[in-house]
Formats: C-alpha cells, sequence, structure tokens
C-alpha cells in the first residue's frame, strides 16, 4: 500500500513491535532523505517532512538501570540456599563484570588462575567484536566456590558438571525465574560500583577488568592496564567480600 499521508506511516508503525519500530524509524528516515536528495522541490520537501513528523519515536535508548547496593545483598543471602552452580555462576558475574557468554565459556573450561594478592586473575582471551576481555579477576571467595564444584563428589571434571545443562540461557533463565539480578545489571552494578567516588577505579581500568579493551590496544598500553588492574582491583574484591558477610 503506497504511502500518501501521515496516516500511512502511522499504520505502518502500529502492529510493530520496539524492536521492529526502531529498524523502520531508522530505514524510513533513510528512504525519506534519498528522496528529498533526488527531489529537490520545496512542496514535495514539506510533504516529506510531514511524514517524517509521523514517525514515532524511537524508544530504543541507553538502559541507564542500575541495582542498588541492597538488591545485591537480598541476592546473596538468598543465593546461599541455591544450587552450588547457579552460586558459581551469579559470583563470578559479580565478581568480575564480566559479560554472560564470556563467564559461562570459563565456567565450562575454567583455565589455570594466577594467585595474586588477595585476589585470583585467570585469562579469557576473548574478543566480542571491536572488543576483547583478557581477564577474569575474581575473589578468594567465589575462586574457592569453583573449586568446590570441580572436586565434589567424585572424579568428574568441572567441564562435564557443568556442561550439563549449564549454558547462558540456563543462568539467565534462573536469575528470572528466581528474581536475582539479571546477568547484564551485575555488570552495570561492578561498572558503577567501581568508578564511583567510593572506589575510585579509573574508568579505564574499569573496562580492562571488564573486558571491554579495544582489540587494537598497543602492547606498551596493555601492560600499562594490566598493571593497573591488578593495582585497583582489590579495593572492588574488597568491596564485594564486605557485601557477602552483610548478607550474613
Amino acid at each position: 500500500q503506497p504511502i500518501k499521508a501521515p496516516m500511512d506511516v502511522m499504520r505502518l508503525f502500529s502492529p510493530l513491535t520496539a524492536g521492529q519500530r526502531h529498524h523502520l524509524n531508522r530505514a524510513l528516515r533513510a528512504w525519506f532523505k534519498c528522496l528529498e536528495i533526488n527531489k529537490p522541490n520545496g512542496q514535495f520537501k514539506e510533504f516529506l517532512d510531514g511524514l517524517r513528523k509521523a514517525i514515532p519515536k524511537d524508544e530504543t535508548g541507553i538502559d541507564i538501570k542500575v541495582p542498588e547496593e541492597e538488591q545485591i545483598i537480598s541476592d546473596l543471602r538468598r543465593l546461599a540456599s541455591d544450587p552450588l552452580k547457579y552460586q558459581v555462576a551469579y559470583n563470578l558475574l559479580l565478581d568480575s563484570g564480566l559479560r554472560l557468554v564470556e563467564v559461562v565459556r570459563l565456567l565450562n573450561n575454567f583455565p589455570e588462575a594466577e594467585h595474586l594478592e588477595g585476589f585470583y586473575r585467570c585469562p579469557v582471551g576473548l574478543f566480542r567484536g571491536s572488543k576483547q576481555a583478557y581477564y577474569c579477576y575474581l575473589t578468594e571467595y567465589t575462586f574457592q566456590q569453583i573449586m568446590r564444584l570441580k572436586n565434589e563428589g567424585d572424579i568428574a571434571s568441572l567441564e562435564r558438571r557443568l556442561k550439563d545443562g549449564f549454558t547462558k540461557d540456563s543462568i539467565d533463565m534462573w536469575h528470572k525465574k528466581h528474581n536475582y539480578t539479571r546477568p547484564k545489571y551485575l555488570r552495570k552494578f561492578a561498572n558503577d560500583t567501581m568508578t564511583s567516588e567510593k572506589l575510585n577505579i579509573p574508568e579505564s581500568v574499569a573496562d580492562f577488568i571488564q573486558g571491554r579493551v579495544p582489540k587494537s590496544i598497543g602492547a606498551k598500553h596493555y601492560m600499562q592496564l594490566k598493571r593497573k588492574a591488578d593495582q585497583f582491583y582489590p579495593r572492588y574484591a574488597e568491596y564485594v567480600t564486605e557485601l557477602r558477610k552483610r548478607s550474613g
């Protein structure tokens, strides 16, 4: 059906989801711009402007929601009675600030971790678009939980234990079903806390810890960020440890 009036534009958007409206919004604006360039006519431009005004406002924006500290403490309090593998997943998400896909990959094939001053660090090496997560930083508490899961009961490997229904979707669904803070918001909480005035970790260092480093980073800059991350992460590790104490 041809678009002859603003009402026709509105009718196009009415049955669509927010995501579909977002894409159609971009496509129509680009198309109208192309028509305007190819037909430089004042009256036609007014017609196109009328159609543009009928395009619904794009609902897609930046998600600024950050969990409150008390919400995390409540999670930790309830988490203690959950299956160990879900405790491990939550705690590693909280400790590291990594994305869920990176945490699942680590837990399905946990590498050798280096014990540093008050925390552990293990390699990730996962490329994601133009970014890379070099390391996973975690507390002593979570590392010991992972070791328990690895050695619990019999000689089955951690890989075999966790791959049995332990996927990105299963963790996300567990958080949703039991009303825990979702993984992406744990990541936001970690970043917001690290860069807060309370901990005052430089944003570039928090980005390194959370795997937001450009793949094009030079060797010298990489080593500087690694040293800084090792220096500053104990502040966050101590903070998370205190949250666990407060959760009882």
